[in-house]
């Protein structure tokens, strides 16, 4: 909770920490410094569907380790690529990419921040090319951008906790959930040497023969969804949340011509939580996943974005000073 208060000098900005229903979340806020490890592996793939036929393209993605700290209101982790965790660059190219994910838990408010640039994807060609064609096909000349705000209202705070299953500096000891309300705003857009749809497909009217080297999409509009958290034996959870959102965007296409349409865009934002937990330790894994599309250019056609990450997380909590609330 943000508050203003006076003093001599004028005024000062002070965070407070609302306290929670202690029969439901126990609070490490001020208490205690979170030590986590972890493994995490992001993606960032999408799609040009045209009814049930779809091209999908994806990055050369690889498995990170990370180091990371929580205290307060203040989280950081830091994230190293391994080498030998990634796919073979000989066979799906190599993916170059800066991205940074951010999620804010506070208490009554829930924002999600993606803002991905990649670089380097590939296709899997026996799904969508002619026979004889390359089973993968390699595209370096692929870079995408995808920038996503979301923000939600948390309506049972109070019991419910998305930092005890994400940030671990809380802990939910009875099963709760909540309802969600929010909206985001979404853009994503790609650019290539060559045009997005392959020659030699199975389905050569795929997309009504448009052919492009560059797509974007921007969309707006609000979501609803629940959270809910399963207890058992007071150390073991599991943490699901799903919402669906509908809006307004612009679709864009562009080669030698540019073609785009105000349309309806559609979302789904899932994460999943589960573990072990008690007052020292958490062990866990946790997936999160932003699914963004929008009517296209043509006639049943549509483009979609799906990002997200999947991480296992070893946590150990440090008592630093005694609760003072």
């Amino acid at each position: 909770m943000l508050a203003l208060s006076h003093n001599a000098c004028g005024q000062t900005v002070e965070i407070k920490h609302e306290a929670r229903d202690k029969a439901y979340i126990k609070d490490y806020y001020k208490t205690h410094l979170i030590i986590r490890a972890y493994e995490s592996s992001r993606y960032n793939n999408f799609k040009l569907v045209n009814g049930i036929d779809k091209l999908i393209y994806k990055p050369n993605h690889h498995n990170d380790v990370g180091l990371g700290f929580t205290y307060k209101v203040i989280s950081f982790n830091f994230e190293f690529y391994i080498p030998v965790f990634g796919q073979n660059n000989d066979l799906y190219g190599a993916t170059h990419s800066f991205d940074v994910q951010t999620y804010i838990y506070i208490h009554k408010f829930v924002v999600d921040f993606y803002s991905q640039f990649y670089s380097g994807y590939y296709l899997n060609g026996n799904q969508v090319l002619a026979d004889n064609q390359p089973s993968v096909v390699k595209r370096a000349d692929i870079t995408t951008k995808d920038i996503s705000l979301l923000c939600q209202y948390v309506f049972n705070d109070e019991h419910f906790s998305f930092n005890g299953a994400f940030y671990q500096n809380e802990i939910q000891l009875k099963s709760a959930g909540s309802f969600l309300l929010g909206g985001g705003i979404y853009h994503n857009d790609g650019h290539a040497d060559s045009s997005f749809i392959p020659s030699l497909l199975k389905k050569p009217d795929f997309f009504h023969g448009y052919n492009f080297n560059g797509f974007s999409f921007t969309g707006i509009g609000p979501n609803t969804g629940y959270a809910y958290t399963l207890v058992v034996h007071k150390h073991f959870f599991a943490t699901g949340s799903m919402s669906v959102g509908i809006g307004i965007g612009d679709a864009v296409i562009s080669g030698s011509t540019k073609d785009s349409r105000i349309g309806l865009e559609y979302m789904f934002n899932g994460k999943f939580a589960a573990g072990y937990t008690n007052n020292k330790y958490f062990i866990g894994v946790t997936y999160l996943r932003l699914v963004t599309e929008i009517n296209c250019v043509a006639a049943r056609t549509w483009q979609q974005e799906s990002t997200g990450n999947f991480r296992f997380t070893i946590a150990n909590r440090f008592h630093v000073r005694n609760n003072i609330m």
